[in-house]
């Protein structure tokens, strides 16, 4: 062999060499660029040994449960005012009472239909009681009587009221 073959088999290794070198490493980079997890060491990814992804216990946190709102129930309805009727006087259809409240001390109050005592108002004055209303309540406070009755209606307040009967002799 010739010297000057032997010297072109050398500028060959040398020019093959580089290349095959250059072939490797670029594919190498390439997935470790493609592939961030390529880059870390194996000694950081060890989450997914401790907590294997498949494993029923591996569940995401519970959602935080929302406040229940508390619903305070509605205070109870005032009490009717502690009154005593002292008297009734109507006069062409317009009635005007005479009442004492126990709020009030000693002092009489008069009162009309419409006029407000102790947050009820006077709904009506009739000859023997005294009707107050707040809302969808009323109270019945009579002339003579002792403690306020709730309303009924007109028809039950006329059953109250005794009928005299009559009696013959035979």
């Amino acid at each position: 062999m010739s010297i000057a073959l032997h010297m072109l088999m050398v500028v060959l290794l040398c020019l093959c060499i580089p290349s095959a070198r250059a072939a490797e490493t670029p594919a190498g980079e390439e997935a470790a660029a493609n592939n961030p997890v390529g880059l870390q060491p194996l000694q950081e990814l060890s989450a997914t040994k401790d907590k294997p992804l498949f494993s029923p216990a591996r569940r995401p946190p519970p959602k935080p449960a929302a406040p229940v709102a508390r619903q305070e129930p509605p205070p109870p309805p005032p009490a009717p005012p502690s009154l005593v009727v002292l008297g009734i006087v109507s006069e062409n259809g317009d009635g005007r009472a005479a009442i004492r409240a126990s709020g009030a001390g000693d002092k009489v109050l008069r009162v009309r239909t419409g006029d407000h005592v102790s947050g009820w108002k006077v709904e009506r004055i009739e000859p023997r009681r005294l009707v107050l209303t707040q809302g969808e309540r009323s109270v019945d406070f009579a002339l003579f009587g002792g403690t306020p009755k709730a309303a009924k209606s007109a028809k039950a307040a006329e059953r109250r009221i005794p009928r005299l009967k009559v009696v013959t002799p035979d």
